[in-house]
């Protein structure tokens, strides 16, 4: 095949075509988790709220809730990925070798925020949320000042972790912080160092995100127990149970349960059965939504 510019022209449409095919491919939602707070700047600067808020009887005069008890920052990070299809592919119309792996970027770009949110739950029992404390504790402090206590969203345990989210609320646990949305660019000029020396023509994709823990830690919990009907109940149990800072429920009441693919079929089973193992109705049933994400594993 002659490498001109209609070629050339014809080679980006066929890259174009199958990075689309990609894109529309996306896995577990990244919604569960976070709520989405664009960003115009290099990083966002957010109020640390240790109240949900609700509404009150109004005697005497308005009381101010969810005054911020400070504040935390979350910087935005550049990805990227970038392909290459070499010149002889192209004159020897060799494309459909490389074709899919401009599906796959497409169908990465479709991920990109499950893939960091759920990478990032991970590692939530290591890592310091904005009460200063990490995400997954035992000990995050409740209460007015001088009258706190501790409180865990940790239930323990020492297999694979497994989490309930309440993802009714406005609010989530996490935040996805989107900067710039990721763009498909090309290098493929002759003058360009990579075609001139050797023989690349270039593709790829960036942005920018940022990806962090919110202050409202009550509304994902995480345990290492079995996925058993006595372990998810406790954890429910201590969700519903959750109050602020003066002693009113948070009304937190969990809605999906979040584990890697290889927990993901005993929880199915575990939802969706009419009747336990010793014949008595399963309370369970529909109770909640399995997400199972592969970033978990």
């Amino acid at each position: 095949m002659l490498i001109n510019s209609n070629t050339l022209a014809m080679l980006t449409q066929a890259v174009n075509a199958r990075f689309m095919v990609g894109l529309a491919k996306k896995t577990a939602p990244w919604d569960v988790l976070a709520m989405e707070i664009p960003s115009t700047t290099g990083e966002n600067i957010y109020p640390y709220f240790r109240n949900i808020g609700y509404i009150r009887e109004w005697l005497g005069e308005r009381v101010i809730q969810n005054l911020a008890k400070g504040e935390f920052r979350l910087g935005n990070k550049d990805f990227e990925q970038t392909e290459k299809v070499m010149r002889n592919e192209v004159a020897d119309d060799q494309f459909g070798l490389a074709g899919p792996r401009f599906e796959q970027m497409g169908r990465n770009v479709a991920n990109f925020p499950s893939a960091q949110l759920y990478s990032l739950l991970k590692t939530g029992f290591t890592t310091v949320g904005p009460d200063g404390q990490f995400f997954f504790d035992t000990d995050h402090p409740v209460g007015r000042p001088g009258r706190e206590v501790s409180v865990s969203n940790s239930m323990g345990g020492s297999g694979e972790a497994w989490y309930i989210v309440d993802a009714s609320q406005a609010i989530k646990p996490m935040i996805y912080q989107p900067r710039s949305s990721f763009e498909l660019v090309t290098k493929f000029n002759r003058e360009d160092p990579s075609v001139f020396f050797n023989r690349e023509y270039l593709y790829g994709v960036d942005g920018r995100a940022g990806f962090g823990f919110g202050p409202y830690w009550q509304l994902a919990f995480a345990s290492k127990q079995p996925v058993d009907e006595a372990n998810v109940k406790a954890t429910l149990t201590a969700m519903a149970s959750q109050k602020d800072d003066d002693g009113t429920p948070l009304g937190i009441m969990g809605t999906h349960f979040v584990c890697s693919p290889t927990l993901a079929e005993t929880a199915r089973s575990l939802f969706s059965q009419e009747r336990l193992a010793n014949g008595a109705s399963n309370t369970l049933r529909n109770r909640l939504q399995v997400v199972d994400s592969p970033w978990l594993l």
